[in-house]
Order: C-alpha cells, then sequence, then structure tokens
C-alpha cells in the first residue's frame, strides 16, 4: 500500500503552476520551428532536430522538480494545447507520446524518483514523434513527406540519429542545471 501512494502521489498547485512555467517556456524557446517547417518536405524530421535539445533540457527540469507520475503528460498536454492552433498532428503527437512514456516510466521505473528515469523518458520524447510523423503522413496523403523519408533512407536514420544524441544531451544538461538549482537552493523539493 505505501508504494502505492508514492506512485501516485496528488498534484499540488504549485506543481502545475511549474510544470506550465515550464512548457511555455518550453514554447518559447521552440520558435524557431516554423521557421524550418517547410523544409520538412525536403527533410525528414528537421522540425524535431532544431527543438530536440530545448524541450530535452526543460522537460528534464520539470521533471526534476515534480517527480510524480503525470508530470511529463501535463507538460506534453499543456505543450500541445498550443501547438493544437499551429497543426493538430503535433497535439496528437504529444499526448500520444506523453501517454507511452508515462506507461514505460511506471512499468520500468514506478516513476520518477531516480535521474534515470527522467533521463529515459525525456530521451524518448522527441524521438518518439518522428514515428508518429511518419505513420500521421502516410495516412492522410502527404506523399511529398513521406517520399522523403522513403527515399533517402540514409538521411532519414541520419536525422533519426540527431534528434536521439540531441534529445540526449538535453536531458543531460537539463539534470545537471537541476541538480545545480537544487544545490543553490533556487529549486526547492
Amino acid at each position: 500500500m505505501k508504494t502505492k501512494s508514492k506512485i501516485f502521489q496528488p498534484f499540488k498547485v504549485k506543481d502545475i503552476v511549474f510544470l506550465a512555467i515550464i512548457s511555455a517556456v518550453t514554447l518559447c524557446t521552440c520558435a524557431v520551428m516554423p521557421l524550418v517547417a517547410s523544409l520538412q518536405t525536403v527533410v525528414f524530421g528537421i522540425a524535431q532536430v532544431v527543438t530536440s535539445l530545448q524541450i530535452s533540457v526543460f522537460f528534464s527540469i520539470g521533471l526534476m522538480k515534480v517527480r510524480k507520475t503525470g508530470s511529463l503528460f501535463i507538460m506534453a498536454l499543456l505543450t500541445g494545447v498550443f501547438q493544437l492552433l499551429m497543426a493538430p498532428p503535433m497535439f496528437f503527437s504529444n499526448i500520444i507520446n506523453g501517454i507511452i512514456i508515462e506507461i514505460l516510466v511506471y512499468v520500468i521505473f514506478k516513476g520518477y524518483e531516480k535521474n534515470r528515469a527522467v533521463f529515459f523518458a525525456v530521451l524518448l520524447y522527441n524521438p518518439l514523434s518522428l514515428p508518429f510523423n511518419f505513420i500521421y503522413n502516410l495516412l492522410f496523403g502527404r506523399e511529398a513527406m513521406v517520399t522523403v523519408a522513403t527515399k533517402a533512407p540514409w538521411v532519414t536514420v541520419g536525422m533519426t540519429l540527431a534528434v536521439v544524441a540531441l534529445s540526449a544531451l538535453g536531458a543531460f544538461i537539463g539534470i545537471k542545471i537541476s541538480k545545480e538549482l537544487k544545490k543553490s537552493g533556487v529549486i526547492k523539493k
């Protein structure tokens, strides 16, 4: 019974506010994405490459502060709501990725108490959007994007590896920043 209460802790208002602020900052730093969005018909995954680092840094900070099951989903939902206005597939990608990652973290780590659970979750967040985007474009007839991914598989693999590498770097940096902020007393439990 004790483990259940530890895994599923209720969110306080300050937790939601902190996650909302982190989500807002994340969105602000991702403002470069529309500049490269038109290139997606030429280079598969370019949008994820230019946003992976900052999303990973800020989501890591959010998870290091609010180590509760559901925290990543809340950040995904909050960033997705704004993306819904720009591109509905981005919203659904965020929601689906958030649910999948929350389930994986729960099954594998039983929550975000360990730093490697935070690293794992943030590492997967952006790379998981790549297959979702491919499937969406395949189903809804954006042939140019599907053609780019299938006609130049080496570029697709390279971009996927770049997204994974930038996500890992961002998760590492975010965890380091969080530790330093906790040490200095800026972020309290």
